[in-house]
């Protein structure tokens, strides 16, 4: 007989405001609640995420490892210490999936290194929901994660994302801390080519909800506020 192997599950959070358990399926519903190990990044905020959507699992039965922002943290194999001793866990980060701009990657690394299962649940993901409602190339696309801080160093950055997107006739995604995001949306409106286009994606899954497309030079005319508000970049150079 087959002997069934730990496995690491993968555990998409919500985005937005809308934490409604409709966002979430029963099969999700049921392996978190077969769970008491979960790696995450912040414990509080996953434990606020349990119990809003397993409102009657024992919080005190619950064994959290966080993970370290210490790029020189490079022990994982602390983290999968469960799993190891034959447990599932789970991985989840703040908000959407893990993984996707957020930590996770490596430990999934040690996990596949030391031949643990690793199944991903179905969650939502702000990246592609923007993607898909962007209107842009959803065959070819590039995530960069964030820009440059350094203001050279960020123009330089656009300049070369909007060159591979004509090159490579491909879709370019980035994003920024929220308190930057006007910046970034005003310093894209100097740089870009008047034809390029340029999708925000801001405040998914919530009332405050926005997705619009259009081109620079139709930007110039819009005033939009994205101050605080998590936001997808995307552009189409023409």
């Amino acid at each position: 007989m087959e002997i069934k192997k730990p496995t690491l599950y993968i555990i998409p959070n919500f985005i937005g405001s809308n934490d409604s358990l409709e966002n979430i399926s029963k099969y999700n519903l049921r392996i978190i609640d077969e769970l008491n190990y979960f790696i995450v990044e912040s414990e509080k905020k996953s434990r606020r995420f349990i119990k809003k959507i397993l409102p009657t699992k024992n919080q005190d039965d619950l064994i959290f490892f966080q993970i370290k922002k210490n790029k020189n943290d490079i022990n994982n194999e602390k983290y999968l210490k469960p799993l190891i001793k034959g447990q599932n866990m789970g991985l989840m980060s703040d908000s959407g999936n893990p993984v996707i701009a957020d930590p996770g990657a490596s430990i999934i690394n040690t996990a596949h290194v030391l031949k643990i299962n690793v199944k991903p649940l179905v969650g939502p993901s702000s990246i592609l929901l923007a993607l898909i409602s962007s209107g842009m190339k959803g065959q070819r696309f590039t995530f960069n994660g964030y820009l440059p801080i350094n203001s050279k160093e960020r123009i330089k950055k656009l300049k070369l994302l909007e060159k591979k997107s004509k090159k490579n006739d491909e879709t370019q995604i980035f994003i920024e801390t929220p308190y930057r995001n006007n910046q970034l949306l005003d310093l894209t409106k100097k740089v870009l080519s008047q034809n390029t286009q340029l999708s925000i994606a801001s405040c998914l899954n919530s009332k405050d909800e926005k997705i619009i497309s259009l081109s620079i030079v139709e930007w110039k005319k819009e005033e939009i506020n994205l101050n605080k508000k998590p936001t997808v970049f995307l552009i189409d150079a023409k």
